[in-house]
């Protein structure tokens, strides 16, 4: 498994590169990991099919972000790529 991570903020050069993540910690209510949980479920199920032939997989869901200057919303995303 990895995990990638894109920074809220563009570096000094404007830019938003992604970064190999090794720990990840939630800061949710109930519902929002519920609603985490119950997407990955959905997202093994249809990365199960998806390995049985070549299909890729790029899913996602859209969370608040409770950041109170927050410029973009919260994602998670599933991807597998034809070529993994």
């Amino acid at each position: 498994m990895r995990i990638i991570g894109w920074p809220e903020q563009p570096d000094a050069d404007n830019g938003i590169l992604p970064v190999t993540i090794t720990e990840v910690d939630f800061h949710g209510t109930p519902d929002e990991l519920r609603t985490i949980g119950e997407f990955l479920l959905k997202a093994a199920a249809e990365l199960g099919l998806a390995q049985t032939g070549t299909a890729a997989v790029d899913t996602g869901i859209e969370l608040s972000n409770s950041n109170p200057q927050a410029t973009v919303g919260v994602w998670v995303n599933v991807v597998r790529h034809v070529d993994e």
